[in-house]
């Protein structure tokens, strides 16, 4: 186990690595406020004119067909050059979106820009939670996993903030602080002891090992280190001594099979609730679900909300155990869309007015909906697969699993504007709630708990 410096330092390579993350949240959370300005006839930003329905729905769900190829590339780069090479190379694509962004004048420009947002996010969803997986101890490691929700969904807040005071141009040269940041901390943080091993760098890996674990000298390690370290360094060699190359055998197991349906499928309902496109059209939806207060302000509102679910998530993830909290976040996901359909269906279709006295309501429920879905949905799938599947195809299983949500969010994302017009937003807020119960089933009788999982055992080496 980690001592209190090595958590630190475990604590401080995770907050420097989810900077990028934070950056890419608030790209993610820009079509929110600058998409009604770019579809406004009155707008002066583009000159090829508004945007259309049509161009809106490319400007928000490219971004996800940049992501599937970015986890295609970034998990050959993860191969290749190891964790913190592939991290920093995440900053390449973001910035360029940024500048991009700021230098548009027309919508297609605008795609190529939300596609490199993509292609660097599709990365931080490969590279991250291997990252987790190899410097946490593993009674934190749900902890640190849930950075990676906390800072995504801290950039969609700080967009919404940011988005409703600065201007389209400034916004875009003040987010490129972050990667920059970014790009200048990384040099502090040491690759992983598991990617220098495997490049055969033995003396950086046992740097590394002590950074983590907070030893400053070897005085300092004690025997159970040492033998953490030992069994470190035979499982990645009896690794590379098999035939390391991963073949469709490696996933024929059931344990393979049954880890890889359980990633594909909890990145199903992550995108199929569907509050990621309620967060990324936030502006769009509070202005159609009866809310008197404004879009803007609403938003905020649901991103603090969402922050607060988060933090919640790091108290409840290793302490209740993550099936619970899976359990608990979808069936909440589910009920508080369902009952804000109802909501909107009776100010859609019913002419009473007792309704108008309850123009409060959209924003306290789908502020409870966004908490319910931040303390577990939002951030368990993302950092549970490495605890599910066998080490040998786990960034190739990794990887899968999030070029499979990619797939979900462009869809989502795609479709939503659309269902919208043509089943109106009570219709897809049903549809949602649907998915979402279908999934507690799911999750009930078929995830299993990983909380407190060694993936480093004994019986491994």
């Amino acid at each position: 186990m980690a001592s209190t410096r090595g958590v630190r330092n475990q604590i401080f390579a995770t907050g420097v690595m989810n900077l990028i993350n934070l950056s890419h949240g608030a790209a993610l959370g820009w079509v929110s406020p600058y998409l009604p300005i770019l579809m406004s006839p009155d707008q002066d930003l583009l000159a090829t004119g508004p945007v259309t329905v049509e161009q809106g729905s490319w400007i928000g769900s490219i971004l996800c067909l940049g992501a599937l190829f970015g986890a295609f590339v970034y998990g050959y780069l993860v191969e290749k050059f190891g964790i913190k090479r592939t991290l920093q190379a995440l900053v390449i694509p973001h910035s360029a979106f940024w500048i991009i962004t700021y230098l548009a004048t027309s919508v297609h420009q605008l795609y190529l820009a939300r596609f490199l947002a993509g292609l660097s996010g599709g990365g931080i969803i490969v590279v991250f939670p291997l990252f987790i997986a190899d410097i946490s101890d593993k009674k934190i490691r749900g902890i640190l996993g849930s950075f990676l929700a906390l800072t995504s969904n801290g950039g969609f807040l700080l967009m919404y903030v940011i988005g409703d005071v600065l201007s389209y141009h400034t916004v875009a040269l003040t987010m490129l602080a972050l990667p920059l940041l970014f790009t200048v901390l990384m040099c502090f943080v040491p690759d992983t002891p598991q990617t220098c091993l495997k490049k055969g760098r033995t003396a950086e890996a046992e740097r590394s090992f002590m950074f983590y674990r907070g030893i400053r000298t070897q005085a300092e390690k004690t025997s159970a280190l040492r033998q953490e370290f030992d069994n470190m360094e035979k499982f990645i060699e009896h690794n590379s001594g098999q035939n390391s190359r991963v073949t469709l055998a490696d996933f024929k197991s059931r344990e393979a099979k049954l880890g890889i349906f359980i990633g594909v499928f909890l990145m199903f309902i992550n995108q199929f609730c569907g509050i990621f496109a309620i967060l990324t059209y936030a502006a769009t939806i509070f202005a159609g679900v009866g809310s008197t207060l404004s879009p803007n302000t609403s938003a905020i509102i649901m991103g603090t909300i969402q922050i607060v679910g988060t933090l919640s998530s790091f108290v409840f993830v290793d302490l209740a155990g993550r099936k619970v909290l899976l359990i608990i976040s979808t069936f909440g996901t589910g009920l508080g869309l369902f009952v804000l359909a109802v909501f909107n269906w009776l100010t859609v279709n019913m002419s009473t007015h007792w309704i108008q006295d309850y123009s409060w309501f959209p924003i306290v429920s789908l502020s409870a909906t966004v908490y319910l879905f931040s303390i577990g949905l939002c951030s368990i799938p993302f950092f549970v697969l490495p605890e599910l599947l066998p080490q040998k195809i786990c960034n190739a299983g990794n990887t899968l699993s999030m070029v499979s949500i990619t797939i979900f969010a462009f869809i989502s994302l795609k479709i939503f504007p659309i269902m919208v017009e043509v089943i109106n937003i009570y219709g897809v807020l049903g549809l949602y709630a649907g998915i979402s119960f279908a999934g507690v089933a799911v999750i009930t009788f078929i995830v299993p708990e990983t909380k407190g999982k060694n993936l480093i055992s004994p019986q491994s080496v």
